[in-house]
């Protein structure tokens, strides 16, 4: 008896120093992640986001000697959004490294490998995890409430070609199989019929117009973290790009 007393005290203390440990390192993973962060703000000199009309661009020259995959830069008021965007061959990649390409289980902001890097397709999808401390899209949560859109209507996307404005139309909870998960259109009416499908999707009416023939879209995505939800369910944040 006082053998198996022995042997699940070693087990229990196991389990707590492997749970410390993993602890541990997710603590530097946050730690890295964030002086990566400051550092690339620090870098290309981002000063404090504006209210209304940006004013300043980023240094993507300057971007692409640390890591050649940056494609972007957004920055969403009311979160901790602030961070560049990279793309890579894959949609897998970057679900574990960092900007600096260095492994890190919280990843980076990304965009669909698929898509075109210089966000011209009708709907491009920017991925990245959510997180408990509310890094990466740990706070798209937010946009769930009218109340919070209403105060954050629009965030802002930098890119080497141009820099955008991007206008929220619809904010919504739905599954990794839902119809809103399209980037591929074979036509203008295709493009037209699923805005006007993930407007009706939302959690409330913006009232944002939109011209198929010419609005470019993108489309925030990340898992949700809803107590009651589905491995499945996912946020989608779909906004159109206004050029500024």
């Amino acid at each position: 008896m006082k053998t198996i007393k022995i042997l699940l005290l070693f087990i229990l203390l196991g389990m707590l120093g492997f749970s410390l440990y993993k602890i541990n390192g997710i603590k530097k993973e946050l730690n890295a992640s964030e002086e990566i962060k400051e550092e690339l703000i620090e870098l290309v000199e981002i000063p404090e986001i504006p209210s209304e009309e940006p004013s300043f661009e980023v240094d993507f020259e300057e971007l692409k000697k640390i890591n050649s995959d940056v494609i972007g830069w957004i920055v969403i008021e009311g979160t901790q959004v602030n961070y560049p965007i990279v793309q890579g061959n894959n949609n897998s990649y970057y679900l574990n490294h960092s900007y600096d390409k260095k492994w890190n289980s919280l990843g980076s902001v990304f965009v669909d490998y698929q898509s075109s890097n210089d966000f011209t397709d009708h709907n491009t999808f920017i991925y990245a995890h959510h997180t408990k401390n509310g890094s990466m899209f740990g706070e798209l949560y937010k946009y769930m409430e009218e109340s919070f859109y209403k105060e954050n209507k629009t965030f802002y996307l930098y890119t080497p070609t141009g820099n955008y404005e991007a206008e929220i139309f619809s904010a919504y909870l739905d599954s990794t199989t839902s119809e809103s998960y399209n980037q591929s259109f074979n036509s203008i009416e295709e493009f037209n019929d699923y805005i006007n499908l993930v407007k009706e999707k939302s959690n409330y009416k913006t009232n944002v117009e939109i011209d198929a023939t010419k609005d470019k879209t993108i489309t925030l995505y990340s898992c949700s973290h809803e107590s009651n939800r589905q491995k499945s369910d996912r946020y989608y944040i779909h906004a159109v790009l206004r050029s500024v």
